[in-house]
Protein backbone atom coordinates (compact mmCIF):
# COMPACT_ATOMS: atom_id res chain seq x y z
CA UNK A 1 0.00 0.00 0.00
CA UNK A 2 1.46 3.60 -1.26
CA UNK A 3 1.91 5.28 2.23
CA UNK A 4 -0.13 8.32 0.70
CA UNK A 5 -2.88 6.03 0.80
CA UNK A 6 -2.55 4.53 4.24
CA UNK A 7 -1.78 8.55 5.34
CA UNK A 8 -5.39 9.19 3.94
CA UNK A 9 -6.81 6.18 5.74
CA UNK A 10 -5.34 6.76 8.83
CA UNK A 11 -6.09 10.12 9.04
CA UNK A 12 -10.03 9.99 7.40
CA UNK A 13 -10.84 6.70 9.15
CA UNK A 14 -8.98 6.31 12.45
CA UNK A 15 -8.29 10.34 13.61
CA UNK A 16 -11.99 10.91 12.84
CA UNK A 17 -12.69 8.20 15.29
CA UNK A 18 -14.82 6.49 13.19
CA UNK A 19 -13.49 2.59 13.74
CA UNK A 20 -11.94 2.85 17.53
CA UNK A 21 -14.22 0.70 20.07
CA UNK A 22 -13.35 -2.24 21.10
CA UNK A 23 -14.37 -5.41 18.72
CA UNK A 24 -17.74 -5.60 18.83
CA UNK A 25 -19.05 -9.10 19.72
CA UNK A 26 -17.36 -11.46 21.37
CA UNK A 27 -19.96 -12.98 22.87
CA UNK A 28 -24.25 -12.59 22.17
CA UNK A 29 -25.53 -11.55 25.57
CA UNK A 30 -28.53 -13.20 25.97
CA UNK A 31 -32.36 -12.64 23.98
CA UNK A 32 -33.94 -9.53 25.87
CA UNK A 33 -30.60 -8.01 27.43
CA UNK A 34 -29.52 -4.84 27.50
CA UNK A 35 -26.56 -3.59 27.68
CA UNK A 36 -24.31 -0.08 28.39
CA UNK A 37 -20.66 0.42 26.59
CA UNK A 38 -18.13 2.99 26.82
CA UNK A 39 -14.68 2.52 25.48
CA UNK A 40 -11.76 4.75 25.17
CA UNK A 41 -8.08 4.74 23.28
CA UNK A 42 -7.31 4.71 20.15
CA UNK A 43 -4.24 4.29 17.66
CA UNK A 44 -0.72 4.89 19.56
CA UNK A 45 1.32 7.45 18.47
CA UNK A 46 5.05 8.63 18.96
CA UNK A 47 5.09 11.96 20.88
CA UNK A 48 8.25 13.06 22.67
CA UNK A 49 9.78 9.92 22.53
CA UNK A 50 6.90 8.53 24.01
CA UNK A 51 3.66 5.91 23.01
CA UNK A 52 0.74 7.75 23.67
CA UNK A 53 -2.73 6.23 22.72
CA UNK A 54 -5.45 8.74 21.17
CA UNK A 55 -8.01 9.12 23.72
CA UNK A 56 -10.98 8.61 21.73
CA UNK A 57 -14.21 7.54 23.14
CA UNK A 58 -17.52 5.75 22.11
CA UNK A 59 -20.94 5.17 24.50
CA UNK A 60 -23.55 3.40 23.18
CA UNK A 61 -25.89 0.12 23.84
CA UNK A 62 -26.08 -3.47 23.33
CA UNK A 63 -29.31 -5.30 23.24
CA UNK A 64 -29.73 -8.91 22.64
CA UNK A 65 -32.53 -9.92 19.62
CA UNK A 66 -32.13 -13.52 20.24
CA UNK A 67 -29.74 -15.78 22.32
CA UNK A 68 -26.83 -15.99 19.42
CA UNK A 69 -27.65 -12.20 18.16
CA UNK A 70 -26.91 -8.63 19.10
CA UNK A 71 -27.38 -5.18 18.21
CA UNK A 72 -25.71 -2.46 18.97
CA UNK A 73 -25.09 1.42 18.30
CA UNK A 74 -22.44 4.19 19.31
CA UNK A 75 -22.18 7.89 19.38
CA UNK A 76 -18.55 9.38 19.35
CA UNK A 77 -17.78 12.08 21.68
CA UNK A 78 -14.28 12.90 21.01
CA UNK A 79 -15.11 12.93 17.47
CA UNK A 80 -17.20 15.90 18.27
CA UNK A 81 -14.74 17.29 21.01
CA UNK A 82 -11.77 16.86 18.81
CA UNK A 83 -12.59 16.75 15.59
CA UNK A 84 -15.91 19.35 15.27
CA UNK A 85 -16.97 15.70 14.06
CA UNK A 86 -20.23 13.84 14.48
CA UNK A 87 -19.73 10.33 14.11
CA UNK A 88 -22.14 7.30 14.83
CA UNK A 89 -22.19 3.72 14.40
CA UNK A 90 -24.96 1.09 14.29
CA UNK A 91 -24.29 -2.47 13.59
CA UNK A 92 -25.47 -6.73 14.42
CA UNK A 93 -23.27 -9.59 15.71
CA UNK A 94 -24.08 -12.83 15.54
CA UNK A 95 -22.94 -16.32 17.03
CA UNK A 96 -21.92 -18.50 13.60
CA UNK A 97 -20.42 -21.67 15.78
CA UNK A 98 -20.57 -21.75 20.15
CA UNK A 99 -18.04 -22.61 22.10
CA UNK A 100 -17.28 -26.30 22.54
CA UNK A 101 -13.81 -26.96 24.77
CA UNK A 102 -11.12 -25.80 23.48
CA UNK A 103 -12.87 -24.59 20.30
CA UNK A 104 -13.26 -21.25 20.62
CA UNK A 105 -16.95 -19.67 19.46
CA UNK A 106 -17.22 -18.09 16.52
CA UNK A 107 -18.99 -14.55 15.67
CA UNK A 108 -19.11 -12.55 13.00
CA UNK A 109 -20.20 -8.61 12.94
CA UNK A 110 -20.87 -5.64 10.71
CA UNK A 111 -20.75 -2.10 11.76
CA UNK A 112 -21.62 0.58 9.55
CA UNK A 113 -20.36 4.24 10.87
CA UNK A 114 -21.34 7.65 9.47
CA UNK A 115 -19.08 10.39 10.21
CA UNK A 116 -20.25 14.22 9.04
CA UNK A 117 -19.22 17.58 10.34
CA UNK A 118 -16.39 20.77 9.18
CA UNK A 119 -13.48 18.46 8.48
CA UNK A 120 -11.08 19.16 6.41
CA UNK A 121 -10.38 17.35 2.87
CA UNK A 122 -8.08 14.61 3.57
CA UNK A 123 -6.51 14.40 -0.07
CA UNK A 124 -8.12 14.88 -3.85
CA UNK A 125 -10.05 12.28 -2.71
CA UNK A 126 -11.58 13.76 0.43
CA UNK A 127 -14.83 15.40 0.88
CA UNK A 128 -14.83 19.02 1.38
CA UNK A 129 -16.01 20.43 5.16
CA UNK A 130 -19.37 19.53 6.14
CA UNK A 131 -19.89 16.43 3.87
CA UNK A 132 -21.07 13.44 4.86
CA UNK A 133 -19.02 9.74 4.89
CA UNK A 134 -19.72 6.03 5.47
CA UNK A 135 -17.50 3.34 6.57
CA UNK A 136 -18.03 -0.31 6.92
CA UNK A 137 -16.16 -2.40 9.63
CA UNK A 138 -16.92 -6.33 9.10
CA UNK A 139 -15.35 -8.52 11.75
CA UNK A 140 -14.71 -12.04 12.76
CA UNK A 141 -14.04 -13.14 16.33
CA UNK A 142 -13.02 -16.55 18.11
CA UNK A 143 -13.61 -15.80 21.67
CA UNK A 144 -13.01 -18.17 24.53
CA UNK A 145 -14.52 -18.26 27.63
CA UNK A 146 -12.85 -18.62 30.98
CA UNK A 147 -12.69 -18.37 35.12
CA UNK A 148 -15.36 -18.85 37.49
CA UNK A 149 -18.89 -19.41 35.58
CA UNK A 150 -17.28 -18.62 32.59
CA UNK A 151 -17.18 -14.66 33.23
CA UNK A 152 -13.96 -13.60 31.22
CA UNK A 153 -13.68 -14.17 27.77
CA UNK A 154 -10.41 -14.20 25.94
CA UNK A 155 -10.60 -13.38 22.20
CA UNK A 156 -8.63 -12.49 18.46
CA UNK A 157 -9.98 -10.76 15.56
CA UNK A 158 -10.02 -10.32 12.14
CA UNK A 159 -11.25 -7.36 10.40
CA UNK A 160 -10.78 -4.42 8.45
CA UNK A 161 -12.11 -0.71 7.93
CA UNK A 162 -13.78 0.13 4.30
CA UNK A 163 -14.76 3.66 2.89
CA UNK A 164 -16.65 2.41 -0.30
CA UNK A 165 -16.85 6.09 -1.82
CA UNK A 166 -14.98 8.27 -2.37
CA UNK A 167 -12.52 5.04 -2.92
CA UNK A 168 -12.90 1.69 -2.42
CA UNK A 169 -10.55 2.00 0.17
CA UNK A 170 -9.87 -0.59 2.96
CA UNK A 171 -7.33 -0.95 5.68
CA UNK A 172 -6.86 -4.85 7.21
CA UNK A 173 -6.51 -5.06 11.26
CA UNK A 174 -5.91 -7.77 14.03
CA UNK A 175 -6.68 -7.50 17.48
CA UNK A 176 -6.13 -9.50 20.67
CA UNK A 177 -8.34 -8.57 23.89
CA UNK A 178 -9.62 -10.06 27.26
CA UNK A 179 -12.73 -9.15 28.74
CA UNK A 180 -12.57 -9.30 32.38
CA UNK A 181 -16.04 -9.94 34.58
CA UNK A 182 -16.46 -8.30 37.49
CA UNK A 183 -19.17 -10.52 39.25
CA UNK A 184 -22.20 -11.17 36.36
CA UNK A 185 -22.97 -7.72 34.93
CA UNK A 186 -20.23 -5.77 34.87
CA UNK A 187 -17.05 -5.91 32.38
CA UNK A 188 -14.29 -4.41 31.71
CA UNK A 189 -12.15 -5.16 28.19
CA UNK A 190 -8.44 -4.31 27.35
CA UNK A 191 -7.44 -4.79 23.51
CA UNK A 192 -4.53 -4.02 20.95
CA UNK A 193 -5.55 -3.78 17.30
CA UNK A 194 -2.68 -3.93 14.88
CA UNK A 195 -4.00 -2.05 11.99
CA UNK A 196 -2.38 -2.31 8.50
CA UNK A 197 0.61 -4.17 9.66
CA UNK A 198 1.55 -5.20 5.82
CA UNK A 199 2.13 -1.47 5.22
CA UNK A 200 4.76 0.76 6.10
CA UNK A 201 3.96 3.96 8.29
CA UNK A 202 7.37 4.95 8.36
CA UNK A 203 6.58 7.98 6.18
CA UNK A 204 3.85 9.19 7.88
CA UNK A 205 3.20 12.22 10.27
CA UNK A 206 2.57 11.95 13.18
CA UNK A 207 4.64 8.95 13.75
CA UNK A 208 2.44 6.36 14.73
CA UNK A 209 3.82 3.37 16.94
CA UNK A 210 3.95 0.10 15.08
CA UNK A 211 6.80 -2.92 15.08
CA UNK A 212 9.06 -2.34 12.12
CA UNK A 213 7.06 0.74 11.64
CA UNK A 214 4.70 -1.04 9.60
CA UNK A 215 0.75 0.33 10.03
CA UNK A 216 -0.53 1.43 13.53
CA UNK A 217 -1.24 -0.28 17.29
CA UNK A 218 -3.83 0.91 18.96
CA UNK A 219 -4.88 0.23 22.38
CA UNK A 220 -8.34 0.51 24.04
CA UNK A 221 -10.43 0.23 27.06
CA UNK A 222 -14.10 -1.18 26.98
CA UNK A 223 -16.38 -1.03 29.60
CA UNK A 224 -20.20 -2.85 29.87
CA UNK A 225 -22.57 -3.11 32.13
CA UNK A 226 -26.13 -4.91 32.32
CA UNK A 227 -28.98 -2.62 32.39
CA UNK A 228 -31.38 -5.12 32.38
CA UNK A 229 -31.31 -8.90 32.26
CA UNK A 230 -34.17 -10.81 31.76
CA UNK A 231 -34.52 -14.70 33.79
CA UNK A 232 -34.37 -16.27 30.03
CA UNK A 233 -31.12 -14.27 29.46
CA UNK A 234 -27.58 -16.43 31.20
CA UNK A 235 -25.23 -13.40 31.83
CA UNK A 236 -21.89 -13.90 31.56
Amino acid sequence: MRPSLLRALLSGVLLLATGCSTVHGVRPIGKGAVQVDASLGGPILQLFGAPVPLPLTTVGATVGVSDRTNVHAAVHPSAIALFGVFAADAGVSTQLLAQKATRPRLMADLTVVGAGGDRAPDGPNGGAEGGVRFFARPTVTASWDWGKDARHALYTSLGGFIEPYPGPRALGTVAIGNQWGIGRKVHLTTQFEWIAPYASSAALTPQYYAPGDMGAIAFQLGFGARAFTPHSAVAP
